[in-house]
């Protein structure tokens, strides 16, 4: 592939990112276990995420977030971390796996076990974005603001990958495997990857 060519994966993500604020910011979400509206701020979030290990901890941040904020379409499509999806109430799919990105990491999880999945989605059908967690085996699990569900990518025959990427690297989707390639070749949604991934924590 051409070092000018850009391959345009047409996902509707936006580019303007809003500054991360201190952790005194709260935000309400909805407990689906206790049917209560619980308020905290994003400090005591971190908190009570770093009481939880393993696939628990994922389940919990997933359900924490998904239920922080609706899934909404946005008219100016913008990146959004957790500070600002949670004041606003809504936004796209991308803003959801922004904000549980961030947490974890703030939690302590190492970034080489988090990154991005954008894909096709066979059940909307439309594009969509995961946050994905790897596995001591090299497998995936998929963190998706659509399904409390947190299940394996290879039973997500859903979602056909496109490219995935994380804070310094990103891969495309061909053949049957990731290939690596440049940041500087993905644009997304109008915007260069290059320009985005090293935003993550700043959104």
């Amino acid at each position: 592939m051409s070092a000018h060519h850009v391959l345009a994966a047409t996902l509707m993500i936006g580019c303007l990112a809003a500054p991360l604020t201190a952790s005194a910011h709260t935000f309400t979400w909805w407990d689906d276990t206790t049917e209560m509206a619980i308020t905290q701020s994003r400090a005591e979030l971190v908190k009570q995420v770093g009481q939880y290990g393993g696939l628990a901890q994922l389940q919990y941040v997933n359900r924490v977030i998904n239920n922080a904020a609706r899934q909404q379409e946005e008219e100016i499509d913008i990146w959004k971390g957790f500070n600002r999806l949670t004041r606003e109430g809504h936004g796209d799919c991308e803003d959801f796996a922004i904000a549980k990105y961030q947490i974890l990491r703030e939690t302590g999880m190492p970034a080489q076990r988090l990154d991005f999945l954008a894909a096709r989605d066979a059940l909307t059908p439309t594009y969509h974005a995961v946050l994905r967690y790897r596995m001591d085996n090299g497998g995936y699990l998929i963190l998706d603001n659509l399904t409390p569900l947190i299940l394996p990518q290879a039973q997500r025959t859903d979602l056909t990958p496109i490219v995935t990427f994380d804070e310094h690297h990103s891969a495309l989707w061909k053949d049957q495997r990731f290939v690596p390639i440049a940041p500087s070749q993905i644009m997304l949604g109008g915007t260069l990857l290059s320009e985005r991934m090293t935003k993550l924590m700043q959104y």
